[in-house]
């Protein structure tokens, strides 16, 4: 009885191991989906499968055969044999052979059938995976067989507990050393799944050193030194072999030579875009409500062409930007890039074609970086560059192009002043031939002089390469300067678009009047604001029915549509469009 007892104990312990081997293999699977095979490609939409089965869906399909056939195996052993479960964890039994062999073949058809066509490419990622599971679930058992030896020694050998002290002491310091050695190095930040294979580097060495245990409970303490070195030697051979295996699949790409684009192409459309802040209440995070942060917001940006968002602060001007950057999630609408939809995470090739220039270049670049490593840092990333001769002549000639010099390289970040600083931040974002940049106030934190210097830069840069810039600003002189066509935004909408001189020249929209008559003028002559909106802007959180800028509205054409329409949209002329719910507001004139 005592016997079937601690065989029934054993085999809870399997099974529970088998769980966690089994939440274990999702996990694996699902990087090896995600990272390794890299669903989205330079076309951006999935195929129809990767749209039926999501990552996780098929990590769960992948992984459940071997679950199953594994628990098949532990009762089958023990109603009929008990060698499988009470030597499992020292020898092969046949029950285990058998499993091991099914797996591989159920393992290669559904790798298959969801990742690799190739047969030879499937039989090795499943072994590759099958050989992680038996590993992970080897020590789990050496382990709890570790501590059932340790537990039953109790007041029989009093050395135990300082041999089992020191077994877990190796333990950590072996885990520890070779994490540090699977992360020390430039190339190892390239490898996105890094994580995932650490524990295939740590666990030999956590077998040999459980196995010394269980060999020598007594005197472990006395072969401490010698047990963790021989333990780490392993764990350390395979994480050099395993860190060259996957130096071998970072994808290189050569540098290419800046060259112009090709002018006037639709570059970057967004259409409908809807971004939604939720509003969270309670422990259980129910949402009571949302911040309409853009509501429906459409516009196009061409090659060569700088569109100008202008309005007041919190009128969702750097949500669309994030969310053109993938950095928020989007709740409606399309974003097309280059005719193609944008996928929910971007590839290396997408963060290549799109940049950033954000407003404080302080606290863009890091302080304790050099400029050298600011600028190439996107090349080592994206590019998978890790010469250094490549490296610095290509950071060379991105400081030419901003007009900074070869002693910059080696400088750190509080050396330069703040337009020098904003130069580094726009060489940056040039360092992989993007064509569409985004530039969230880049001139709001710099002096007037200073300013005309990164727009005079800015506009040199799009005149020789033809990028497309989105440029979002409160300034109007400076978008007056720099944009080639403007939309002017209110509570997260669009309310007027058009060319600089349609929109500076002849405003339509009541509010895009009211921004345009309330900017301050350098002049001797006339100092006063010529006029300034009444009210306050409303929340975004319950925005006011009918036209949202209808409790400000100030125009002769005002009446109680405005309260109850959605604004439409309303051709001025020909690249001139308002959204507004009466017509009769063309014809409106206002002394300002």
């Amino acid at each position: 009885m005592l016997l079937q007892f601690s065989e029934f104990v054993f085999g809870v312990i399997y099974v529970i191991v088998a769980v966690i081997a089994f939440l274990i293999g999702i996990v694996y699977v699902k990087a090896y989906d995600t990272y390794i095979l890299n669903p989205i490609s330079e076309e951006f939409l999935p195929s129809s499968r990767e749209q039926r089965y999501s990552p996780l869906k098929k990590s769960i399909i992948v992984n459940l055969p071997w679950f199953v056939l594994y628990l098949l195996g532990i009762i089958t052993s023990f109603f009929f044999s008990f060698e499988f479960l009470l030597l499992g964890i020292y020898s092969v039994g046949i029950t285990e052979i058998i499993i091991i062999f099914a797996n591989i073949v159920l393992g290669t058809y559904l790798f298959m059938r969801f990742y690799e066509n190739d047969l030879k490419k499937a039989i090795v990622s499943i072994i590759i995976f099958q050989a992680i599971y038996y590993g992970i679930m080897t020590f789990l058992k050496l382990f709890l067989e570790v501590n059932l030896v340790v537990f039953s020694s109790i007041g029989i050998y009093e050395e135990v507990i300082i041999n089992y002290q020191a077994y877990f002491i190796s333990l950590i310091v072996i885990t520890g050393f070779t994490g540090f050695y699977m992360y020390w190095g430039n190339k190892i930040q390239l490898i996105k799944w890094a994580k995932f294979i650490l524990p295939i580097a740590i666990i030999p060495g956590l077998i040999s050193l459980s196995i010394m245990f269980l060999i020598e409970p007594v005197d472990f303490f006395n072969n401490t030194a010698l047990s963790s070195i021989i333990s780490l030697v392993i764990s350390i051979s395979i994480a050099t072999f395993v860190k060259k295996l996957s130096y071998r699949t970072i994808p290189y790409k050569e540098l290419e030579e800046m060259i112009p684009l090709e002018k006037d192409d639709v570059l970057l459309e967004v259409k409908n875009l809807k971004v939604h802040y939720p509003l969270l209440k309670g422990v259980l995070k129910k949402q009571i409500g949302a911040v309409k942060a853009v509501d429906g917001v459409s516009f196009n940006i061409k090659t060569g062409e700088t569109f100008g968002l202008v309005g007041e602060s919190g009128c969702g001007k750097t949500t669309i930007a994030l969310a053109i950057l993938g950095l928020v999630d989007k709740n409606f609408g399309d974003i097309l890039l280059k005719n193609k939809s944008l996928p929910p995470e971007y590839s290396s090739q997408i963060r290549k074609t799109i940049q950033m220039v954000f407003q404080d270049p302080d606290a863009s670049l890091n302080p304790q970086m050099k400029v050298i490593d600011i600028i190439a840092e996107p090349l080592r990333n994206i590019m998978g560059i890790t010469n250094k001769d490549i490296l610095r002549t290509r950071v060379l000639k991105l400081l030419e192009q901003v007009s900074l010099k070869r002693e910059h390289m080696d400088r750190y970040p509080h050396e330069f002043s703040g337009g020098q600083k904003q130069r580094i931040v726009i060489a940056r974002a040039l360092a992989c031939n993007p064509e569409l940049i985004i530039l969230d106030e880049p001139t709001s934190a710099l002096d007037v002089s200073v300013q005309a210097q990164i727009l005079n830069l800015l506009k040199d840069l799009q005149k020789t390469y033809n990028y497309g810039f989105l440029f979002i600003t409160h300034n109007l002189s400076v978008v007056n300067h720099i944009a080639d066509r403007i939309g002017v935004m209110y509570l997260g909408k669009i309310v007027e678009v058009g060319t600089k001189k349609q929109i500076f020249s002849k405003p339509t929209h009541p509010y895009t009047k009211a921004l345009l008559a309330s900017r301050s003028e350098v002049s001797e002559e006339d100092r006063e604001i010529s006029f300034i909106l009444s009210g306050e802007v409303p929340s975004p959180i319950a925005p006011p029915p009918g036209c949202s800028f209808n409790p400000r509205c100030y125009t002769q054409s005002y009446n109680d549509l405005c309260k109850r329409e959605t604004p439409h949209k309303i051709e001025v002329e020909e690249g001139h469009y308002i959204w507004c719910v009466n017509e009769e507001v063309l014809k409106d004139e206002f002394d300002f």
